[in-house]
């Protein structure tokens, strides 16, 4: 869990759309933190919502940390 949501917090901090859209594949422990994507995907529609015109998305973090072993982390898009 701690793998995988530095590699997240990293890849939206460099605002690496192609990247989080790779996760399975790109991610350490994905199939771990993430065994099925519908806690996952919600992310990708927030992201194009959130998309300017030239494709930029600023994403903070809101909430991190950890609970029982499972990341809180949270992104405020705009």
């Amino acid at each position: 869990s701690q793998e995988f949501d530095a590699w997240a917090a990293e890849a939206m901090a460099d605002g690496d759309i192609d990247t989080l859209l790779r996760f399975a594949s790109t991610a350490p422990n994905a199939a771990v933190a993430h065994p099925r994507t519908e806690h996952w995907a919600p992310l990708y529609v927030a992201l194009g919502a959130a998309c300017g015109s030239d494709g930029a998305v600023r994403a903070d973090s809101v909430i991190d940390g950890f609970w029982y072993g499972l990341s809180k982390r949270s992104w405020q898009l705009g």
